[in-house]
């Protein structure tokens, strides 16, 4: 360090820092729930994080100082977690076989025209149409005459709210045997389940909305008091905690495989996915390709829908974030599943 210019010395300052914010944001997670809420932040700014350790990797690499290893430890370190970041080619070219499952957040079919443009809804219901799923999970569901789906025999939908009334829906090709709701309280959010019958095998299904920011405008975070936002912030990571806490233990009840797919409203380095990931596969990290984002708005690109069916009854054959459609603030996934000779 003696060496350094105080240029080199500020940036040799803020790499310790950055490596060891990204530390603490690998470790959040695993933490108790009580600390794990006032460092879950963390979960949302863990790609800017890994990019900027890159930046201090390179730069010192370029000036041909041995420092490069901070960074290059840590980002060793966190390679489970760089695997859920990115995906450098995907699988393709296999023989469709198995059944096909995909999840959007329609965002009410833009009922309160936040995209400036007449008839979303009815562009929705007919790209839908044409990709046809075997089977469809739709998180902010809501009834509307211009959208059917009556292309699906079999169907779960549950909607909540009294001047509102939205929520989430199951439509399947095949036969739903069973079905039910976990009915989240004193909120929209929620989770419901179907079992299904695909040929001589039975599946159960998830449909997950967590509990949400309800953050109109990210941009005026900055504008907002810290304290309230911050306070904010870990009231709803509390509640997306509890609320994956009680999806994975009624789907360890399952007597059947379990897929739990939708909306987490948090990414793939938090301790709701964790939770929710035990003894699944993470069908993007499996088979997906590139940054996988699902959710866009200006400057915030984060991957926070997902696909995990189970890791040992099921095989991941394909992944897709259909992200050529801009019908919603997410995209659609889709992922071609089966199920594991026995």
């Amino acid at each position: 360090m003696k060496n350094l210019s105080i240029t080199g010395k500020i940036f040799l300052i803020l790499n310790y820092i950055a490596a060891l914010w990204l530390a603490v944001a690998f470790v959040t997670p695993y933490l108790p729930e009580g600390f794990m809420s006032v460092l879950s932040l963390n979960s949302l700014i863990f790609p800017f994080l890994v990019l900027v350790n890159i930046f201090f990797l390179i730069y010192w690499l370029i000036k041909l100082k041995k420092y490069f290893l901070i960074s290059l430890l840590i980002l060793l370190l966190n390679y489970t977690n760089l695997k859920a970041l990115y995906q450098w080619q995907g699988k393709h070219h296999i023989e469709p076989k198995g059944f096909s499952l995909m999840s959007y957040n329609v965002r009410l079919f833009n009922a309160y025209r936040w995209i400036k443009k007449k008839g979303i809804n009815v562009d929705i219901s007919n790209y839908l149409k044409d990709q046809f799923p075997d089977i469809l999970v739709l998180q902010e569901f809501k009834t509307d005459k211009q959208t059917d789906f009556l292309q699906y025999p079999y169907k779960h939908i549950v909607l909540k709210g009294k001047k509102r009334k939205a929520g989430l829906a199951i439509f399947s090709k095949y036969k739903i045997i069973n079905q039910g709701n976990l009915d989240f309280q004193d909120t929209y959010n929620n989770a419901i389940w179907a079992d299904i019958v695909i040929k001589k095998d039975t599946l159960r299904v998830y449909n997950v909305h967590l509990q949400s920011y309800k953050i109109v405008n990210p941009e005026n975070l900055v504008e907002q008091n810290k304290i309230k936002v911050s306070n904010k912030l870990q009231k709803v990571f509390n509640r997306q905690y509890r609320q994956a806490e009680r999806i994975a233990g009624h789907a360890e009840k399952s007597p059947y495989p379990v897929v739990i797919a939708g909306d987490f409203n948090n990414t793939a380095f938090s301790a709701p996915y964790r939770i929710l990931k035990k003894n699944k596969t993470d069908a993007f990290v499996e088979a997906g390709e590139g940054y996988g984002m699902t959710w866009r708005y200006k400057w915030v690109p984060l991957r926070i829908d997902f696909i995990l069916p189970d890791d040992k009854k099921m095989q991941v054959l394909q992944f897709e974030t259909l992200n050529h459609i801009k019908y919603s603030d997410h995209f659609p996934i889709k992922a071609l599943l089966k199920f594991r000779e026995q």
